[in-house]
């Protein structure tokens, strides 16, 4: 075996989405890192990881403390995204070509390691976007799908020439409305579960857990298609 000759820095914007990459990379705690919770390695690559917490503030916050911890040769964000394009069901995966904040924040232009060839639009968002009248014009502007941290991760990574790239798996749809704002406040910024808030949730209507469970089978799906897309990617395979 060789030693790796390149690092990447793999970002995932909640706990549930480091899961996922711990499982697929094969990572490793690694107890006293100031800035990672994991650390492994991907053919050719080093990978140190950690969460950003949802939205594009954290996510501008976190890539910066990644990035002065390196130096790294490649920034990737790997988790869950809402698909908006019919061409994108539950369970899909989509690696951009473009990512843009909303409402008309600059376009960056993403740069896959490897042979993959990027396509489509993700729009960043800061917070859920559930009413018909306000994903209906992204979509129309050619974005399949929306997040929360990519375009945030984007600025830093271009204003420090690093390259990098988004993996995202499709969670949900607004068009099947599964996730509004009440289930959207039921998670911590780290994307784990509010225990009180879920608590009064399913207090209101038990019923609700079956809804949560298929929710959370189809998260837990989403970000593993884009946990392996991305170890694809870094080790060739």
């Amino acid at each position: 075996m060789t030693a790796p000759t390149k690092q990447v820095a793999v970002l995932a914007p909640m706990q549930p989405e480091l899961k996922a990459i711990v499982k697929s990379f094969g990572l490793q705690g690694a107890p006293g890192d100031p800035v990672f919770s994991h650390r492994g390695t991907a053919g050719d690559w080093s990978v140190a990881s950690l969460v950003t917490g949802m939205g594009p503030v954290l996510a501008r916050d976190a890539t910066r403390r990644a990035l002065a911890a390196g130096p790294f040769d490649h920034v990737m964000v790997i988790g869950i995204a809402g698909g908006l394009d019919p061409d994108l069901p539950v369970g899909s995966l989509m690696v951009p070509s473009r990512v843009q904040l909303y409402p008309d924040g600059p376009e960056y232009r993403t740069r896959p390691v490897g042979s993959r060839e990027p396509s489509g639009g993700l729009m960043t968002t800061d917070g859920l976007f559930d009413d018909d009248d306000v994903w209906r014009p992204i979509l129309e502007r050619g974005f399949g799908a929306v997040d929360m941290e990519a375009a945030g991760v984007a600025e830093v990574c271009e204003e420090a020439g690093v390259d990098w790239s988004v993996y995202r798996g499709i969670s949900d749809r607004p068009d099947e409305h599964i996730v509004d704002q009440a289930v959207f406040s039921l998670s911590k910024p780290d994307g784990s579960a509010d225990p009180m808030a879920l608590a009064k949730y399913l207090a209101r209507d038990p019923r609700r857990a079956k809804a949560l469970a298929h929710l959370n089978r189809c998260m837990q799906s989403a970000a593993k298609a884009a946990a392996d897309a991305a170890l694809a990617d870094l080790t060739g395979n």
